[in-house]
């Protein structure tokens, strides 16, 4: 029985070091952006159906979203309840960014709350 310890045993050394850059690249790249959104008077955006950069996410009972995305700076586009909405730069950080949102109607935005 013959023990390899030449080309077999340098890739597969090679492999296993390049694993964790792949692993950690896969887990950097999108973070979750929630929070919740807040209407004029101060009352929840419970229970609507929004779209946030193209992916429709439903707000739970609180106004509460959540959503994956490429992480960077971002001014998202949500479309709620049939309108276009802008946002204020935000900054996605893996694996998790929080951030609460104040719907402005009137001048189609969501304004950052802090």
């Amino acid at each position: 029985m013959r023990i390899s310890t030449g080309k077999g045993q340098k890739m597969k050394k090679a492999i296993m070091g390049l694993l964790p850059a792949f692993l950690f690249y896969g887990i950097a790249e999108a973070g979750m952006l929630s929070g919740r959104i807040i209407q004029e008077n101060g009352g929840s955006l419970a229970n609507t159906e929004i779209t946030i950069q193209g992916r429709n996410v439903m707000t739970n009972a609180f106004g509460g979203y959540a959503v994956e995305l490429p992480d960077g700076t971002h001014e998202l586009n949500m479309v709620i309840q049939g309108a276009s909405c802008a946002s204020d730069a935000i900054r996605i950080y893996s694996p998790r960014t929080k951030q609460n949102w104040r719907l402005d109607r009137n001048e189609g935005r969501l304004i950052k709350i802090q």
